[in-house]
């Protein structure tokens, strides 16, 4: 074992001699050498060993347990959300369907089982499962997952309930500005057959095919409106609907015969999708809102008033709609919604429904012209505005116009200021 007296071989090959290894247990490591060591650098040469061989067994322990866990992982971890099916809740063994919920616009995994068996719900497009409490089926074939059916308008009293309170709703929100028909306006609810059928038979083919919801004017002796809405509507898509065929009422009402007709049906359309953005704005229901930018049967005239409401004002939104020169909004020239026709030509005459214009010319002082008397919410019309009490607007006079303030609102009579000379006024109704 020794080639001189003040030499050691030690292996490390096997096993450290006793020599070396007095107290501590046999271990071994994983090469093959032989060192001559002076007797001085015995001890730290053996400490130097033990150390290697330490740090060599916890770097191979931790190669091992992170294999381990890498083989775990696609079982346990990735296979826990994205292979179980949205609609069963089941594992999925064997492929599956990526299906758009078309409520909440998340890409859903559907296994292949469901999308056989079950049919698809209208609302949010993906398989409903048939045996789940809540799972509707409609009398026109139309079918609501359990999700869905959750706020569904199904009755008809229902439905008309919801109608009538959007309509009050409406009222306050855009009491500054308009004035919507309910006296004269019906409405009802019915199914997409039959709605789809009316559509086809009123010739309104250029409306989107899924459509929700129709006005119709009737003009035999006075105007009047029929409004028909789609049942089955979850309860933000109804609103929003009802504030749409609302919007339709007010143009027939309050837009001269020969504006309705140069204006061009998407612009319309575009513009009752603009009340109903902001109806749904005033909700804060962000989901609803991007649902209408979204639908593209306006052919992009609800982003151009969206665009027009925010960069000029919802006034002179309403000032085009009654007087603008060009049939639909202009996404390369949006300033043209201040093109207006001719002040003469811009007047007010008063029908039995309400208030729409005419031929005749723009007083040339503050007239009272209607109003509209509720002990809470009273409203009046001088000249072309409508006002609440503690209203401040522009009105024209002649080929002006004056800052008016107005103060109180009685049955009667209405008292106002014009504020660039403070003067205070008494206007009756005649």
């Amino acid at each position: 074992m020794s080639r001189a007296t003040n030499e050691t071989i030690v292996h490390l090959s096997g096993s450290v001699p006793p020599a070396l290894r007095a107290g501590t247990s046999q271990r071994d490591v994983i090469y093959q050498m032989v060192v001559i060591v002076k007797p001085g650098l015995r001890l730290a040469l053996f400490q130097a060993a033990r150390h290697y061989h330490y740090r060599m067994q916890r770097l191979l322990s931790f190669w091992f347990a992170l294999i381990g866990l890498a083989c775990l992982w696609p079982a346990q971890l990735l296979g826990a959300d994205a292979e179980v099916c949205a609609v069963c809740g089941r594992p999925i063994s064997e492929g599956y369907y990526s299906i758009e919920d078309k409520v909440t616009l998340e890409k859903r995994h559907i296994c292949k089982e469901c999308e056989r068996s079950f049919p698809f719900c209208f609302v949010c497009g993906l398989p409903a499962d048939t045996n789940a409490p809540g799972f509707v089926q409609l009398p026109d074939q139309r079918v609501l997952c359990a999700r869905d059916a959750i706020t569904a308008v199904l009755r008809e009293d229902e439905g008309v309930r919801i109608c009538n309170e959007v309509h009050d709703e409406m009222e306050r929100l855009f009491s500054r500005y308009m004035v919507f028909p309910q006296t004269n306006v019906t409405v009802e609810v019915m199914d997409r057959v039959k709605l789809q059928g009316l559509f086809k038979l009123l010739g309104n083919d250029y409306h989107c095919p899924n459509v929700w919801g129709l006005t119709q004017t009737e003009t035999n002796r006075s105007h009047a409106y029929r409004i028909s809405l789609m049942s089955a509507l979850p309860l933000r898509w109804f609103q929003a609907t009802c504030a749409h065929e609302y919007g339709h009422t007010w143009v027939g009402e309050h837009v001269a015969a020969s504006r309705r007709k140069q204006l061009d049906p998407d612009a319309e359309e575009g513009f009752c999708e603009l009340l109903s953005f902001l109806l749904m704005e005033s909700f804060n229901d962000e989901a609803q809102k991007a649902m209408i930018l979204r639908n593209p049967y306006t052919r992009g005239q609800v982003d151009l008033f969206v665009a027009a409401e925010r960069t000029y004002g919802f006034n002179e939104v309403l000032d085009w709609m009654q007087f603008g020169l060009d049939s639909k909004l202009d996404a390369e020239e949006p300033g043209r919604l201040r093109k207006l026709a001719p002040a003469p030509n811009r007047s007010l005459a008063l029908t039995p429904e309400g208030l729409r214009w005419g031929q005749s010319p723009v007083p040339e002082t503050l007239v009272l012209r209607a109003i509209f008397w509720d002990e809470k919410h009273p409203r009046a019309v001088i000249n072309d505005q409508l006002f609440t009490p503690n209203d401040q607007a522009r009105v024209r006079v002649g080929k002006t116009n004056l800052l008016v303030r107005c103060l109180q609102i009685s049955a009667e009579a209405v008292r106002l200021r014009v504020v660039d000379t403070g003067q205070e006024q008494t206007l009756w109704v005649k």
